[in-house]
């Protein structure tokens, strides 16, 4: 029984999603799904989308070739038996183009080319607008640190994790959520695992300008109590891995914008602090590194001035943020 229900999933087409280090995999769903053409124009690469993109093309022109090279003598100056002239043709008569030196003169010839130019109008209208819709998406410009940082200064033990707005203006009503997996073993013995939101110091922020520490004070009822206590090998055999969402409305585009990144076990580091990112050169003067957002240094470091009930860099003239 078991084998048989392993050869069903192995014939299932899979489907796997990353995000940071993590990937989802799906039985039984396809990557690329035929029956969903339009959702499937607008995920793929842009590689992948201009390629299938000159595969239908020619797949189209070859088409209408063979038809114009099957009758003889329907388009006139069009060679007898040269394919390569009818294909040609066939691209000219797709576009509407028409140099003149080749002609539909039969009745079948017209109804092929008057085919043919339908089709070409709709190819041109549809590739038009699945252009538009995929450079018009809106698209967040969040940049996630590389490793979230577990600091235990004193009797407080934090997990922190920085963002950076890396549009060169503000986004407003941001909003992030951290999500762990859990898991639990019911009085039958058996195990299940599901998600937990864990409480944030500050889950929103109605304007974002520069960058965002996001941080879940771990207590002894929190999801993530072994953070107090853990090296990163415990970390690595707890399987630990945390979620982090941001939505947020761009203002330059009108829309919500979302982003999202993964932090499995070998991506948090333990008894570390991010640097300073943020540097306040005047009183209305600030300019943040976004090549500093995941650079870490000991956490016994001197801090510099952050509010730390927010995760927000206080600024200040002179003082770095």
């Amino acid at each position: 029984m078991r084998k048989d229900r392993a050869r069903v999933l192995q014939r299932l087409p899979r489907h796997t999603e990353g995000s940071g280090a993590f990937k989802l995999e799906k039985v039984g769903v396809a990557e690329f799904d035929l029956n969903d053409p339009y959702h499937l124009a607008l995920t793929l690469t842009w590689p992948q989308f201009f390629v299938g993109l000159l595969l239908l093309y020619l797949a189209i022109n070859l088409v209408f070739a063979l038809l114009y090279f099957a009758v003889p003598g329907s388009v006139t100056n069009l060679p007898a038996g040269s394919l390569l002239d009818a294909f040609f043709f066939s691209i000219e008569t797709l576009a509407t183009v028409g140099y003149g030196n080749m002609a539909p003169v039969t009745p079948y010839s017209h109804v092929v080319s008057a085919v043919e130019i339908f089709v070409g109008m709709l190819l041109t209208a549809t590739m038009t607008g699945l252009v538009f819709v995929r450079f018009s998406k809106p698209r967040a410009k969040i940049i996630f640190a590389a490793k979230a940082v577990v600091t235990r200064s004193g009797k407080r033990t934090r997990l922190m994790i920085r963002i950076g707005n890396g549009r060169m203006y503000a986004l407003n009503d941001a909003v992030v959520r951290l999500t762990t997996v859990v898991s639990e073993t019911e009085p039958s013995g058996h195990r299940f695992r599901h998600l937990v939101d864990l409480k944030l110091l500050r889950d929103e922020m109605s304007y974002f300008p520069l960058t965002w520490t996001v941080i879940h004070e771990v207590t002894d009822d929190s999801p993530l109590a072994l953070l107090k206590s853990a090296s990163a090998h415990t970390l690595l055999d707890a399987g630990l891995r945390v979620m982090l969402s941001v939505t947020a409305r761009d203002p330059s585009l009108g829309a919500q914008v979302y982003a999202a990144h993964s932090y499995s076990a070998q991506d948090i580091a333990l008894d570390v602090r991010y640097v300073d990112a943020v540097t306040a050169l005047g009183e209305d003067h600030a300019v943040a590194d976004m090549r500093k957002i995941g650079d870490t240094e000991p956490e016994h470091t001197a801090l510099g001035e952050h509010d730390t009930a927010t995760g927000v860099a206080l600024v200040a003239p002179g003082a770095k943020l």
